[in-house]
């Protein structure tokens, strides 16, 4: 017998153990979860026997709702871009496969999808220095507000025309050259650029400003920062939170997209969980990902 042909006869004999230890249940709302399933599916996905059916209900009407519906605050393509940015730095090969496929449908370009994972990358790298060489946060807070102040006086002053991209596209010679250029940019040189090796200092700036500071990217301001804020919820980092909030509100980025971007990681987090215990087998997963897709984003939910 074939390996793999072993691993979906043993997933589908689990499943009948799920199925018999829920048979004591006589809760409609299961049912009425399960026909939904089928009809936005057209079947019901596997997986969705891991969870225990007196959370089964609560579980998909909140993914459909949220991550499927057309009636939120944030697009198909923003959602779709959370989500795998999310899943690339749990990591999760599933759910990373289920959003690259969902990308792809949505029409979210290459470009759009590298810099989404490249926001987080720089993300987690700098979360990295400044939670390990623990910067006090009250000087923290007080530096982001200073950026801030200085990058909204930059805005008011320009009138809404965008600084020349040459602007962003540096590589500065020396720590020194490193260092006036991103005073001269944030107003100041915060914490946790002056921590940083000075060695590599010139590179490190010329990544963040060319990709997370630069506004002729394929992303918007706004959505790599709401991006950044699910990122840095779920790590979970009280410095970054703090840092693209800010940044967020500073690119217009209403409350409402805010904690929606953050219940997508939430929720991203929460099917990453269960998809990765050894109840799903991935390779099941994948062809009814590839069925889900299929399925499921040319409808519209309200």
């Amino acid at each position: 017998m074939s390996t793999n042909k072993k691993n979906i006869e043993n997933h589908t004999s689990s499943l009948k153990d799920q199925s018999a230890l829920n048979k004591h249940l006589n809760w409609p709302e299961v049912e009425v979860a399960k026909n939904d399933m089928n009809k936005f599916f057209g079947f019901v996905p596997s997986f969705m026997g891991n969870i225990p059916e007196q959370g089964l209900p609560g579980a998909w009407n909140e993914a459909k709702q949220l991550r499927f519906s057309s009636n939120t605050v944030l697009d198909t393509k923003l959602k779709a871009l959370i989500c795998l940015s999310v899943s690339s730095q749990i990591p999760c090969e599933m759910i990373g496969y289920f959003e690259k496929k969902a990308a792809s449908v949505n029409g979210i370009s290459i470009q759009q999808q590298f810099e989404a994972v490249t926001i987080t990358a720089i993300l987690r790298h700098w979360s990295t220095v400044i939670n390990g060489s623990q910067i006090d946060k009250t000087l923290f807070k007080k530096e982001v507000d200073n950026v801030m102040a200085h990058i909204k006086k930059m805005m008011d002053e320009s009138n809404g025309k965008l600084p020349k991209e040459d602007l962003f596209l540096v590589m500065p010679t020396s720590p020194k050259e490193a260092y006036l250029d991103i005073e001269k940019t944030l107003g100041h040189v915060p914490k946790f650029f002056q921590v940083f090796p000075e060695e590599s200092i010139s590179a490190a700036w010329s990544e963040f400003k060319g990709i997370q500071l630069n506004p002729h990217t394929a992303l918007t301001g706004k959505e790599k920062e709401l991006i950044g804020l699910a990122i840095a919820a779920q790590i979970p980092c009280d410095y970054c939170i703090y840092f693209h909030r800010a940044a967020a509100v500073l690119n217009n980025a209403s409350v409402l997209e805010m904690q929606e971007a953050i219940s997508l990681a939430a929720t991203t987090r929460h099917w990453s969980v269960l998809l990765n215990s050894p109840l799903t087998d991935p390779i099941i997963f994948k062809k009814e990902a590839d069925q889900m897709i299929a399925n499921s984003f040319d409808q519209k939910i309200h």
